[in-house]
């Protein structure tokens, strides 16, 4: 597994990062947006296999074809917020990272460290969200993300490996000794950001 700077301070290590997993050529931030915004067929293939969750219940009569194009809207404009926010948090203006991310655990209101997060989507019937350890304050790695049509992450195998990414970039970080952003630093100056594994 390896930490990938995305954006981030080369002095204190504050900013965003991905994880690169093993036998992956992208980090996942990279992997997503490439697959949200110019996999079509991926996009399609997702809808019509969860084409049942589409029509009924929350999203009501959105079709396949209106999901795939709303899916890309919605990947571009979170992207390009992301970053922007990101870049802007560490020239200390405007909002910061804290701003975007939320606690994976809806019951947990204060902030934590190597607490599992989310970002959602901010489009109406946003389903887009981005997974990540908050490292620090300003300090977030990303460690997955995924299309949710339900409410809860237990009901679909594929959000469930999304809390299993979590769970293991968390034992990863844990096991590494890594506690702060600084030790972020330190990790990639001895070994390119690799650590034990």
């Amino acid at each position: 597994m390896e930490l990938v700077r995305i954006i981030t301070d080369a002095d204190t290590g504050a900013g965003l990062y991905a994880v690169r997993f093993p036998g992956e050529d992208a980090d996942e931030l990279t992997r997503l947006f490439r697959l949200w915004t110019s996999d079509i067929q991926f996009l399609f293939d997702f809808f019509t296999e969860h084409k049942a969750r589409l029509t009924r219940g929350y999203y009501n009569g959105v079709s396949v074809q209106e999901a795939v194009m709303a899916t890309r809207h919605e990947a571009d404009e979170l992207h390009r917020k992301l970053l922007r926010i990101a870049r802007g948090g560490l020239e200390s203006r405007g909002e910061e990272l804290e701003s975007l991310f939320l606690a994976l655990d809806d019951c947990q209101f204060r902030r934590l460290p190597l607490q599992e997060s989310k970002l959602r989507g901010r489009v109406k019937k946003k389903w887009l969200r981005l997974y990540a350890i908050r490292f620090d304050v300003h300090c977030y790695v990303i460690t997955g993300g995924a299309i949710k049509l339900t409410r809860s992450m237990d009901e679909a195998v594929h959000l469930q490996h999304e809390l299993d990414k979590l769970a293991e970039v968390k034992r990863f970080l844990i096991r590494n000794d890594l506690g702060s952003q600084f030790d972020l630093v330190y990790l990639e100056s001895n070994n390119g950001g690799q650590g034990n594994e």
